[in-house]
């Protein structure tokens, strides 16, 4: 009896921890549409609860405070800012992989994403500085640091010339993020189309810069 009893406990238990973590992303996808239209200043608990369709209360019980929320936002899309860690032994030439990790090949809905999700960090950490170091002190934003493994790996397998990974990682960083948040927003598919082609020019100079094959400065296309 207390076996069966035991197995009867944990079947009504597993309901309650699939609720809890549809609670959280509900309430994730609730304040990150809120931050993204209202920023980190105008978005309340209540707006967040509204949008989740929870209550306060599980708000609460879930996140300690709007920071922490704002935090897991942005964990939540931190793929649409650099796709790493890559799958192993991936197949295609470094400026092709590039491409993957700044995901420069994705469709208009992911690339609308990604703009207005770096558009939210840029800005709220302009505004709250405060935030901004919070994001990085609790790695919630690791693009670098990814970019820098990426890079040690690449290094080692010999496809890439020994070079400092930070100082690589932020000139790869700069021209790809220099050009994805220009002061004028594209909204025509042929700019989109002509700023992504303009990136993969400058990547493929970098790649040359630092003594890269050719072969491996060549896309699929």
């Amino acid at each position: 009896m207390k076996d069966t009893a035991s197995t009867v406990a944990q079947k009504r238990g597993r309901p309650r921890v699939i609720a809890d973590a549809d609670r959280r992303l509900a309430i994730i996808r609730g304040a990150s549409d809120a931050f993204l239209e209202l920023g980190f200043a105008g978005t309340t608990t209540a707006v967040v609860a509204a949008r989740a369709k929870v209550s306060k209360r599980s708000i609460y019980e879930t996140f300690a405070n709007k920071t922490e929320l704002f935090a897991a936002v942005i964990r939540e899309h931190q793929n649409l800012i650099v796709d790493l860690p890559r799958p192993d032994a991936e197949k295609g030439t470094i400026l092709d992989i590039l491409i993957r990790i700044f995901r420069l090949d994705v469709d208009d809905d992911a690339e609308y994403a990604r703009e207005a999700i770096l558009n939210l960090i840029v800005r709220e950490s302009v505004l709250f500085p405060e935030l901004s170091d919070y994001l990085y002190e609790n790695e919630v934003i690791r693009s670098r640091e990814l970019l820098v493994a990426w890079l040690q790996l690449e290094t080692r397998n010999g496809r890439i010339p020994a070079h400092d990974p930070m100082v690589c990682a932020g000139m790869l960083m700069d021209i790809v993020f220099g050009a994805l948040l220009p002061r004028r927003r594209l909204r025509e598919r042929p700019d989109r189309d002509r700023r992504t082609a303009h990136i993969t020019a400058r990547l493929a100079i970098f790649l040359r810069g630092i003594g890269v094959r050719a072969r491996e400065v060549k896309t699929k296309s």
